[in-house]
């Protein structure tokens, strides 16, 4: 059982924020607890508008990598777009591949195989994307801010760079190459600083046409980015950037727009997840349902898989093609159990009393593509940054997961002398190692981790974001919830509370007692609920309890209803 923190109410400001743009009580007392207080500035976020973009040639060499492209069209120049293999990759892969096919540029693309290649600009990946053509450009996508020798192994070959990434420059020696990258300049609080990749190429294809339109290019002033907003979301909202400024505008436009804007491609994928145009497409369908069967692709070694669906367009070969991608996430879904329970054993025999962990393995169970997923699986639980690193050879490689208010990358930058390789986000990094160096790096690794954070052994804390009383649990409060979606990193779902209610029947298990189903009655109606992986912890029935709970909308034989997504529950107190 967590600690419940109610939320304190600032009645007048949120009187004054309901008066000012008509909105709801809870939706205004949301916006309050939220630190927004601005009618402007609550405004914009509840009503994004696609008219809030700034200008893409805002962002520091947009113009450069504008020409270079259309130097490219001009002469009749191959590009060849390599990809990271993530759902970020992917996604701004097959954006930026359809963006310049539809200038009629020709453009290849390569993801690279993750246990063969590595990950991001390597030069394996360049070799073999390179090996018998004529390119004169290569594009990277959420990847190559670090690449310096493989932007001269191209270099050396007459071949131009052009990165687009998200990521962090390790050194103060970029690559030499065209770099559209946020990072790399001064922040002022751009909108678009914490774009990942997929944002970047949207905002990249919104200035090559308006370059089309300014050069007047026959069929410029059909040209519209907005018919990618869907493949922007996905990568967005996966990649777990910051839902704020631009992100949320793309998340949420992508998001209204997934069946309306879909190839033919995601359609498949759509309806291979379950989804159809009758639904409301929320925030864990993608994180949930696409992106780990995009994810799944690059984790077991077939990432052009996932790029041929999104780019394919006869419908037969686009459900063959969403039908593999289910089944590599069910591969994924079996190798994930038994890593995470070899992962966890270790964590708690040799780190129970450590501020963080470092678990490893080899052979087949522990596959390197699923070890981020594991690492966050293990950081969730333990509360304590987690690494999980597979061997193969003499060497490890895998990956990290932090906890909020730590950063990764900054603990790693003390711990390099010991690394091969590393990069990533504060909360997210990959990394390698050789096996010599696995025990001094585990020693430093938690005494930097140690002068960060210590591990704290409370009771986790559950933060009300309101209570409500139970005839109030309707579609009129799930609209007002919804209207502050999507929700994400930096746009938490709100967590609702609602006390002295009595269960009139014993919940019941479901998935051999992992979980399971409740209901209750308001006064109006049955409400219905759902509580994940919590069969160990059940409320009693007939005695008054309190639920902590994210209000959803439950689609099931063609039908929807009003479900709790159960977080936590106590006894009434009083």
């Amino acid at each position: 059982m967590k600690n419940w923190i109610e939320q304190d109410e600032d009645h007048s400001s949120a009187d004054i924020l309901k008066d000012q743009l008509g909105l709801s009580k809870i939706v205004a007392s949301l916006m309050i607890k939220r630190g927004v207080q601005d009618p402007v500035i609550a405004d914009q976020f509840l009503t994004p508008k696609l008219k809030h973009l700034q200008d893409p040639f805002l962002i520091q060499n947009m113009e450069a990598a504008v020409n270079r492209i259309f130097v490219a069209r001009e002469k009749k120049h191959q590009v060849l777009i390599v990809g990271d293999y993530d759902v970020d990759g992917i996604s701004s892969t097959v954006m930026t591949k359809q963006g310049l096919k539809s200038l009629d540029i020709h453009a290849d693309t390569i993801i690279p195989q993750r246990i063969t290649e590595g990950y991001g600009l390597t030069k394996k990946v360049l070799q073999r994307g390179l090996q018998g053509m004529d390119y004169s450009l290569v594009i990277a996508l959420d990847c190559g801010t670090n690449s310096v020798e493989e932007a001269r192994y191209l270099s050396e070959q007459g071949i131009d760079l052009l990165v687009v990434d998200h990521h962090q420059l390790k050194s103060g020696n970029p690559p030499l190459a065209i770099l559209v990258n946020p990072h790399l300049q001064e922040d002022h609080g751009q909108p678009w600083r914490n774009l990942c990749t997929t944002g970047l190429c949207f905002k990249l294809i919104h200035a090559l046409y308006k370059k089309a339109r300014e050069l007047d290019l026959p069929d410029a002033d059909q040209l519209t980015p907005r018919d990618f907003l869907p493949l922007c979301a996905i990568g967005t909202l996966a990649d777990l950037v910051p839902l704020q400024g631009e992100s949320r505008i793309f998340s949420h436009f992508g998001i209204k727009r997934l069946f309306h804007d879909a190839s033919p491609g995601l359609r498949a994928l759509l309806k291979e997840c379950g989804m159809n145009e009758s639904m409301e497409p929320e925030t864990e369908d993608i994180t949930y349902k696409l992106a780990p069967r995009i994810n799944a692709c690059g984790r077991l070694n077939e990432p052009e898989t996932a790029v041929a669906l999104l780019l394919e367009s006869d419908e037969k070969d686009c459900k063959k093609l969403a039908t593999r991608l289910t089944e590599l996430n069910e591969q994924r879904k079996g190798i994930e159990a038994e890593l995470t329970a070899d992962a966890l054993a270790q964590a708690e025999k040799y780190f129970a009393d450590q501020p963080a962990v470092v678990v490893t393995g080899s052979g087949d169970g522990w596959h390197p593509g699923v070890v981020g997923i594991v690492a966050g699986k293990l950081a969730n639980s333990l509360n304590k940054p987690c690494l999980v690193l597979a061997k193969s050879e003499d060497e490890y490689t895998g990956s990290g997961r932090g906890i909020p208010g730590l950063n990764l990358v900054e603990i790693l930058s003390h711990c390099q002398d010991y690394l091969t390789h590393w990069g990533g986000h504060p909360i997210a990094v990959g990394l390698g190692l050789k096996e010599s160096e696995l025990e001094a790096f585990t020693k430093k690794f938690t005494e930097c981790t140690n002068r960060l954070f210590s591990p704290t052994t409370e009771r986790p804390t559950l933060l009300i974001d309101a209570v409500v009383e139970p005839q109030e649990l309707n579609y009129k409060l799930l609209a007002d919830i919804n209207s502050l979606g999507p929700f994400g990193q930096d746009n938490p779902e709100p967590v609702i509370a609602v006390k002295g209610i009595m269960l009139e029947t014993p919940p019941r298990k479901i998935s051999k007692g992992k979980h399971f189903q409740f209901s209750f009655h308001n006064g109006f109606d049955f409400i219905r609920g759902i509580a994940w992986r919590m069969g160990k912890n059940i409320p009693p029935h007939g005695q008054s309890i309190d639920l902590a709970f994210k209000l959803r909308r439950n689609y099931w034989n063609g039908r929807s209803s009003l479900q709790l997504v159960l977080e936590d529950w106590k006894t009434t107190c009083g």
